[in-house]
């Protein structure tokens, strides 16, 4: 019997959202700029005004996508994925963690302190479920900090249930 489970959730910071609302203003400035320096001080550079403008959008935009995030969480048959979505359009695998392997998973109140490779794939930090996995892979600990729904934590626990604590 094969066990597939996937879920695409949409990342939610307030942080994310300052930092594209000061990208957008830093935009302005400079197109702000731009208009300026070409009409008041040197009218020979009106001629490349709208090309700059429209590259300063166009970075903008590009840049922007950025701060869009998706986590894609995928579990099949005992091997949980993790992809990043970037601006709906590039797609990155983050983690690929066998259940397997996993030496502790449980509930997390906090993030730890620890010595190990941390790779952060929450997607709401006020809400609650995060959950934490430490696993080897290569001789090298790592922690993951995700949300997973409720069934995707159910699927795991038949995998390894010694080592997966709901």
């Amino acid at each position: 019997m094969d066990l597939f489970c996937e879920y695409l959730v949409k990342k939610k910071s307030m942080s994310d959202n300052l930092k594209r609302a000061g990208l957008i203003l830093a935009c302005a400035a400079v197109c702000f700029a731009i208009i300026y320096f070409s009409l008041f001080v040197k009218r020979a550079f009106i001629s490349a005004m709208p090309i700059l403008v429209a590259a300063a959008i166009y970075g903008t935009v590009i840049f922007g996508r950025n701060f869009s995030l998706e986590y894609e969480y995928i579990f099949t048959n005992g091997v949980l994925d993790i992809d990043v979505i970037k601006g709906r359009a590039r797609r990155a695998k983050l983690i690929s963690v066998p259940c397997r392997k996993i030496e502790y998973m449980g509930p997390v109140k906090e993030k730890r302190d620890s010595q190990n490779k941390v790779v952060d794939a929450v997607y709401d930090e006020k809400r609650p479920g995060k959950y934490v996995v430490t696993f080897s892979d290569r001789g090298e600990k790592t922690d993951l900090y995700f949300q997973p729904p409720e069934k995707l934590l159910l699927n795991m626990k038949k995998y390894n249930p010694r080592n997966i604590n709901i």
